[in-house]
Parts: structure tokens; sequence; C-alpha cells
């Protein structure tokens, strides 16, 4: 799309209501993420899980989740956005049926590993369909500020979800709000969602990719979730990292030898798609590190309930979107890469803040002033890191780029917050064994792992600042090769 045309967009309902399709649809993958965070005494309760299967209901979600979003970002470039879009939605909704209806375990389970794939579908597709439909420069710009407003409160959504539903109709109501809402999706994508067309009609799917990086970052977020009932020296992880660096090893060598790969390693050569996958890593950690630690500390040491914890959140969620609008305007007053350093190092400095809770004192110096100068910083990042990663790619990679993005993101958190809590437990149970009371033990411990989350920060503005290109300043940001042939309008 020309400078020329650009100039010329103007926005329509039809453009609106496409753009909220799509982070609705944004919304719906991240909330499923948290929201059963807290439901899971009364599913629990309910079905009869032990102690040990209970995590599952979390972690049969993002197994899927992780292992699958590079395929599923790649089976968008190749059949269609808009075609994968739908699908990944009818597949989401019929597994969330499936686990509200759910009378055991096992089918709980594996109805949430079914959410977890489509989910894989959906988020790639989200973020790639904006990087074709919308034009570059502030079209795209406001887009992209509206996903990224979208995909930031979904976890404190899905917290002050889950808690109002857990204790207003009952837990299962948690899965079935994604019926209707997932109904809706559907009929709006088809009406107001352009269908894509793949560049490439003639191509060899690359199947060993598909299933070495599937099967590889699949069993290296089993691993690592894994390790809250298997130590990270056991026989049993060891051997389930050996097995996942083996299939990422061998994905890595037939991606340099297939003339069509899953993921081009050339895609790496670009900085902005280098320095914002590395961002996004530390960004996974920091997001994941702060909801956990927050809400442990909001229940096991100040006592409050699943709807007071949600709550809670409720004003980081408000500052979340506002935050998000001023990435566009921050890109043009301060370039991608000084909005990316400054976005990481205040949140840095609330994760700083964080680290000195106590056991008394209030909701809102303990909790809240500190969460919203952390979501502040996350927020600022999200835009200019996304248009960092999308500038300079092809439109028929975009969909591989955005998977790899929320690969870097699922992966970074998962693994910091086994780092994290690993770290944590260590030193809240050393001090139980001092003596200390349980209170002090485990603000002591949370404020080790957010003072340690800070420093993540720390490095991800020193990639920034390293990896990033600072154009963007004063300028509207050229994302015109994102706007090539393959988009029927």
């Amino acid at each position: 799309m020309t400078t020329q045309e650009t100039r010329a967009f103007r926005w329509t309902p039809a453009h609106v209501v496409g753009l909220l399709v799509l982070c609705t649809a944004q919304v719906l993958d991240g909330v499923d993420v948290t929201v059963v965070n807290v439901a899971l005494p009364a599913i629990a309760s309910d079905l009869g899980f032990s102690e040990a299967a209970l995590p599952w209901v979390i972690n049969a979600y993002m197994v899927p989740f992780g292992g699958f979003l590079l395929l599923g970002g790649r089976l968008g470039d190749l059949r269609g956005r808009r075609k994968v879009l739908v699908g990944g939605i009818s597949l989401f909704a019929a597994a969330s049926l499936v686990s509200a209806l759910a009378q055991n375990p096992e089918t709980l389970i594996g109805a949430r590993a079914v959410q977890g794939l489509a989910a894989a579908l959906i988020a790639p597709m989200t973020l790639a369909l904006i990087g074709v439909i919308f034009p570059s420069g502030p079209p795209r710009n406001r887009a992209f500020a509206a996903w990224a407003a979208s995909y930031g409160v979904s976890s404190a959504l899905g917290l002050l979800l889950g808690g109002a539903l857990t204790d207003g109709p009952g837990w299962r109501w948690i899965f079935f709000v994604n019926l209707p809402i997932g109904v809706v999706l559907l009929v709006l994508t088809m009406l107001f969602v352009p269908a894509d067309q793949p560049r490439r009609r003639h191509h060899r799917f690359d199947i060993v990719g598909a299933v070495t990086s599937t099967a590889g970052i699949g069993l290296l977020v089993y691993a690592v979730l894994d390790t809250a009932d298997h130590p990270w020296g056991s026989a049993r992880t060891i051997g389930l990292v050996l097995v996942s660096a083996a299939l990422l090893g061998w994905f890595v060598m037939n991606e340099l030898r297939v003339a069509e790969p899953l993921v081009s390693f050339t895609l790496f050569r670009l900085p902005g798609v280098a320095g914002a996958t590395i961002v996004s890593v530390f960004r996974g950690s920091a997001m994941f590190a702060l909801f956990y630690f927050a809400t442990l500390y909001q229940q096991q040491v100040l006592h409050l309930s699943a709807l007071q914890t949600g709550l809670n959140y409720l004003p980081m969620t408000v500052i979340l979107v506002a935050a998000s609008a001023l990435g566009p305007t921050l890109v043009r007053w301060i370039g991608i890469r000084m909005a990316v350093v400054l976005g990481s190092l205040l949140a840095a400095g609330g994760l700083a803040l964080f680290a000195t809770i106590a056991p008394q004192g209030s909701v809102w110096s303990n909790v809240i002033l500190p969460s919203l100068i952390v979501c502040t910083g996350l927020a600022i990042v999200i835009v200019p890191s996304t248009i960092a990663a999308l500038n300079d790619v092809p439109q028929a990679d975009t969909g591989i780029v955005s998977a790899l993005q929320n690969v870097s993101l699922q992966l970074g958190g998962a693994l910091g917050l086994a780092v994290l809590s690993s770290v944590v437990t260590t030193r809240t149970t050393d001090l139980l064994a001092a003596g200390e009371s349980p209170a002090l033990a485990l603000t002591s411990g949370f404020g080790v792992g957010f003072a340690m989350t800070a420093g993540l920060m720390v490095a991800a503005a020193t990639a920034a600042a390293l990896m990033l290109r600072d154009h963007g300043r004063g300028e509207r940001v050229d994302m015109s090769r994102l706007s090539q042939p393959g988009f029927d309008e």
C-alpha cells in the first residue's frame, strides 16, 4: 500500500468492528490462562482432583498453547489467516462446552488441552490480521495499541472474572461464558474480517519442522511446569529437558536444510525481530511473576478472598488500557528503541517497589500502587516492540513472526516463573526453618522474587537499547512492507 493510499485511509464502522473482533479473540485466549486460578479449590472439591493433578487444569492449557504456536502461525500464512482464526474459535468454543460439562478430572484436563491447542491457532492470527488489514502509519499503530491493550488486560480480567463467577453462579460458568462469546465472534469474523489469500498457492508443508518444533517446545513447557513436583535436578526433569533439546536441535538442523522451512532463520537477521523476541522473553517472565506472586501474597499473607483479590486487579486493567494508548505517541516522540527502554525501566522500578512489601500494611501501598507502575511500563513496551517485530517482515511471514512473539512470551513466562518460584520457595523454607513466622517468611520470599524480576526487566531494557533500531521518532513508522499483495480488499 502506497503512502498516498495510507493517507487516504478512513476508519469506518466495519474497521472498528473488525478490530474489536480481533481484540476480543485475543482477550479470550489470555483470560483462559488465568481465569481458572482462583477457581481451583472449587474445581478440586467438585471433581475430586488430587493435589498432584490439580495444577494440570492450568498446565494442560499451557503446554499445547506454547507447543503449537509456531505451527498455528505458519498455518495462517499458508492456508489463510481468517480461515485459521475461524477454526481456532470454533474449536475453542467446543472445548469450553466440554470443560463446563466435565464430570471427572480426566475430561476437564483433556478439554483444557484442546482449548490450549485452539488458543495457539487464535493468538498469532489476531496480530497477523491486524498487520495485513490496516495500512502502515497511524492506522496500523492505533490498531496495534488496541490489540496491546486487550492483550494486557486479559490476564487481570481473567482473575477478576474467575473470582466473580466462582463466588457467584459457580466455576462451570468460567467455561460456559465462552460459548456465546465464541458464537458472536464467529459471526462477526465472517462479516467484518476480510478473507486473505495466502501468497504461495503451491508449497510443501514442512512436516518435520512442524512435528519437531511442536514436540520440542511442548515438552520443554511440560518439563518446566512439572518442576513443581519433580525438582530441576531429578532424573525425570533432566531427561525431559534433554529430549526437548534434541528435538529442538533436530528442528534447527531441518530448518537450515529444507527449501520452505516452518521458520526461516533469516528473519532473525532483522534487528527488530531478534530484539523484540528477546524483549518478549523477559516481558513474559515479568507478567507471569507479577500475577503469580501478587495473587499468592494477597491470599496467603493478607488473607483476601478470591473475589477481593480479583477486584484489586481492576485498577491494573484500567491502567493497561490507558498506557497502551500511549504507545504510538511515544514512538513518534522518542522512537521505538527508547519507548521500549522507557517502558522496561518503568516496569523494573515498579517491581523493585514490590520487593519492599511487608506482612502488614495497606493493599494500596503493597499491591495496587506498585502493580500500576509495573503495568504502565509493560503496556508501554507492547506497542513499540510489536511494531519493531513486524516492521520489516514480508506479509507472507507475518503469521510466523507473530507466533514467534507469542512463543517467546510463553516460554519466557514458564521458564522465568519456574526459576523464580524455586528461589522464592527456597527462601521461604529457609526462613521457616530458622523460626520466622509464615507471614514474614512468605513475604520475604516474594520480595526476593520481585527483586529478581526487576532485574529481568533491566535486562529487557538493555537488549532493546542494543538491538532495536531507533526509527520512528518524529515520523510515521513505515510498515508498508507488510502491505503487499495477498490480501483481498
